[in-house]
C-alpha cells in the first residue's frame, strides 16, 4: 500500500515532471519556438488553434497507445513466447508507476505541439513555383534523364510498384513505432534523435517547404506548367493499380481534392522530403537496436527513397537535398548531445 501511495503523491508526480523537462529542455523548447512563430505567421483563430491541438492529442494518444500494445504483444509473442499477450501488456502497463510516466510526459507534448504546428503550416504553404525548376535539375543531374525514366525498366512490374506502393503506406507507422521506442527509453541516442527529429519537422518541413514550395511529379500535370513529363510514369501507376491497389494514388487523388477545395485540405510538399530524411534518421539512430532491426530500417530506407520516384511523390532532389540536411543536422549536435549526457 505504501508503493501505492507514492505512486500517486502528487509532489512525487510533479517531480518526475519537472525532472523531465528539465532533461528534456531544448527538445521541450523547439516546438515552443515553432508555435510561436507558428502564431506570429499563420493567420488561424485561437478556437483553430484549441482545435487542431486537441485533434493532435487524441489523434496520437491513439496511435501511441495501438502502437505501443502491438509492440510490447509482439515482444511477449517472439521473445517471452508468452500464450497471453494481452495479459502481458496489461501487467506491463500495471507495472509503470505514474512517476515514471510523468518523466517522460514532457516530451510527448512537445510532440503534440510539434504535429500541430506542422499540419497547421503545411496548409498554408505558398503557390507551388519550384517544379519547373526541380524537374529540370532533375533532368541535368541525371544525364538528360528524368529518375524515374532509368528506374522504370527495373521497377516498372506491378509486384514491385505494390511492394514500394506498400513500404511507403507504413512509413508514418514504422517512424512513430521508432519514435516511441526512443523517445520513452534512456537510450545512448536519445536526445541526439529527438532534437535532430524535431528540427526535421520544423526546419525543412517547414521553412524550407515554404522556401522551395513544390508539390512533386504526381501533381505536375495539374499546375497548368509544360506538358508533363510524368505523365508516362501516371499512366504506368494507373495501370498497375488494375492488378493490386496502389495505395499512393488515393492519397494523391485525396490530397489534391483537399488542395483544390474538395475536401480536407491537409496539404502537399515535395521539396524537400520528410519521408526520405526521416528514414535516413532511423538508420542513423538505430545503432542500440538489435541488428535484424537496424537491417530492416535500411531496407526500408532503400524502398522509401526508390517509391518517392517510383511512385511520383518526389522529384530525386527532393531527397538529395533531405540527406544533406538530415546528416549536417545529426552530427552538427552530435558533440552538444553527448556532452549533456
Amino acid at each position: 500500500m505504501a508503493t501505492s501511495a507514492s505512486m500517486l503523491n502528487p509532489q512525487t508526480l510533479v517531480s518526475a515532471l519537472l525532472a523531465g523537462a528539465r532533461r528534456d529542455a531544448v527538445i521541450v523548447s523547439l516546438p515552443v519556438v515553432y508555435l510561436l512563430l507558428g502564431f506570429s505567421i499563420i493567420e488561424l483563430a485561437p478556437g483553430d488553434w484549441i482545435r487542431y491541438f486537441a485533434i493532435s492529442l487524441v489523434g496520437l494518444v491513439s496511435m501511441t497507445a495501438l502502437f505501443a500494445a502491438g509492440m510490447r504483444g509482439t515482444y511477449h509473442v517472439l521473445v517471452n513466447q508468452a500464450d497471453r499477450p494481452i495479459t502481458a501488456i496489461i501487467r506491463d502497463i500495471r507495472g509503470t508507476s505514474l512517476a515514471t510516466a510523468a518523466l517522460y510526459l514532457p516530451v510527448a507534448g512537445a510532440q503534440v505541439i510539434l504535429t500541430s504546428v506542422f499540419w497547421q503550416w503545411k496548409t498554408h504553404l505558398p503557390e507551388f513555383a519550384w517544379d519547373q525548376t526541380l524537374s529540370d535539375l532533375d533532368r541535368t543531374l541525371h544525364f538528360g534523364r528524368l529518375p524515374w525514366q532509368w528506374l522504370q525498366p527495373l521497377l516498372g512490374y506491378w509486384p514491385v510498384t505494390f511492394l514500394l506502393s506498400t513500404n511507403y503506406s507504413i512509413w508514418f507507422m514504422v517512424m512513430w513505432t521508432f519514435w516511441m521506442a526512443v523517445a520513452f527509453s534512456e537510450r545512448p541516442q536519445r536526445t541526439q534523435f529527438l532534437v535532430t527529429f524535431a528540427l526535421l519537422w520544423i526546419v525543412l518541413g517547414s521553412f524550407m517547404a515554404t522556401a522551395f514550395a513544390s508539390a512533386g511529379p504526381c501533381f505536375f500535370g495539374n499546375l497548368g506548367l509544360e506538358e508533363s513529363p510524368y505523365a508516362g510514369l501516371m499512366s504506368y501507376l494507373k495501370a498497375a493499380d488494375q492488378n493490386a491497389p496502389m495505395f499512393a494514388l488515393n492519397v494523391q487523388d485525396m490530397l489534391w481534392q483537399g488542395y483544390a477545395g474538395a475536401g480536407t485540405d491537409m496539404g502537399i510538399s515535395a521539396m524537400p522530403s520528410l519521408h526520405n530524411a526521416t528514414a535516413l534518421l532511423m538508420v542513423l539512430a538505430s545503432r542500440s537496436f538489435h541488428l535484424a532491426i537496424r537491417w530492416a530500417l535500411k531496407i526500408h530506407f532503400v524502398l522509401i527513397f526508390l517509391g518517392s520516384i517510383h511512385l511520383g511523390w518526389h522529384y530525386a532532389v527532393d531527397a538529395y537535398v533531405s540527406y544533406a540536411a538530415t546528416l549536417m543536422i545529426w552530427f552538427g549536435i552530435a558533440s552538444r548531445c553527448q556532452s549533456q549526457r
